[in-house]
């Protein structure tokens, strides 16, 4: 009877260290088990950010999981990239990037301590149309009265855009091939600089359609031309600069969403499965699904976003290369962001 028990006491204790060895392993599948934090690099209202919480409210709906969205802005978007790409990679740490500091900073300057390859690619969310809007300081209404005012007065003018950015690669382009002299001004994001252009604090900004849409509505700025080959149908009246005859001036703007590398297979495909989901339903959260309504959903594959990315490069770095920039100067410059 005393082996019996003794036969009984060692079988439940394997089973139950069996058990307890089984609860991790139940719990390291099921996914998300706990908050979602979605990075994103720029002040709040700026399309990155707004593209980002769209996408946030509808994986919470899908995952009944809190998804929430941090701002981290600053150094022309390295903070936030940076931040994600060291995170642990278990999914609960995501990163809604742009252009700037994934194509375009890490070209720029040594002080960007990652690479795409740091990153796991979930999707495209966007490609986001840029408008270029004038504060009251301008009288020009078009593209051609711009350039002909802005010719006439050789440093007198402004441009802002984070470090980098579209917006600062587009001024530095237009600077160039138009033979102009606008001094450019550093912000942290769109949204700032929108409404210091409202404010007359800097006269120009090439910004996201959906960041600057409001303002243009309200009568604070006035839309002198869209970037690339089409009208926006937010915007239907405002011209192209292609239209306007300023040829060979455009620039690919895009929004992705990444993870810390090494992430779970499984953990990436549902996330790609699930904002591909988010990106395609009517309701999707102020995200637009027409071309050139504010800003284009755009869920694609996973290998888009380093596919994207990549071929902005080259692009990017003419431009930036026709404005002098250099490693140096960027980190000079950062300090007044």
């Amino acid at each position: 009877m005393r082996g019996l028990s003794q036969a009984a006491l060692v079988f439940g204790l394997v089973l139950s260290l069996a058990l307890m060895g089984a609860v991790p392993s139940a719990q390291a599948q099921r996914y998300p088990s706990k908050a979602i934090e979605i990075v994103v690099s720029y002040g709040a209202g700026g399309s990155t950010d707004l593209i980002a919480r769209a996408i946030a409210q509808k994986l919470q709906d899908r995952l009944g999981q809190s998804v929430v969205v941090l701002n981290k802005p600053g150094a022309s978007g390295t903070i936030g990239a940076t931040q994600v790409a060291r995170a642990s990679p278990d999914g609960h740490s995501l990163y809604a990037g742009f252009t700037t500091e994934m194509a375009v900073v890490p070209q720029l300057s040594r002080s960007a301590k990652y690479t795409l390859d740091d990153f796991e690619p979930i999707a495209v969310t966007g490609i986001v149309p840029v408008v270029l809007i004038a504060s009251k300081n301008v009288k020009a209404n078009s593209v051609p009265e711009l350039l002909s005012e802005l010719r006439a007065a050789p440093g007198k003018y402004t441009y802002g855009g984070s470090l980098g950015s579209p917006s600062h690669i587009l001024g530095a382009w237009l600077n160039r091939i138009q033979n102009l002299n606008v001094t450019h001004i550093p912000y942290r994001g769109g949204a700032q600089a929108v409404g210091d252009v409202t404010g007359g604090h800097i006269d120009l900004f090439f910004g996201g359609v959906s960041a600057a849409k409001g303002a243009i509505d309200a009568g604070l700025v006035r839309a002198i031309g869209l970037v690339g080959d089409v009208r926006s149908s937010a915007l239907p009246n405002v011209p192209t600069f292609k239209e306007a005859g300023v040829s060979d001036f455009d620039l690919d703007s895009w929004t992705v969403l990444l993870g810390p590398k090494g992430m779970p297979a499984n953990v990436v495909e549902l996330l790609q499965r699930e904002t591909a989901v988010c990106a395609r339903r009517p309701a999707g959260a102020r995200l637009p699904r027409r071309p050139g309504r504010g800003t284009k959903p755009d869920p694609g594959r996973a290998c888009i976003p380093g596919a994207r990315a990549r071929e902005v490069r080259p692009g990017g770095a003419r431009a930036c290369d026709r404005d002098g920039l250099s490693s140096t100067r960027v980190a000079r410059a950062r300090g007044h962001e």
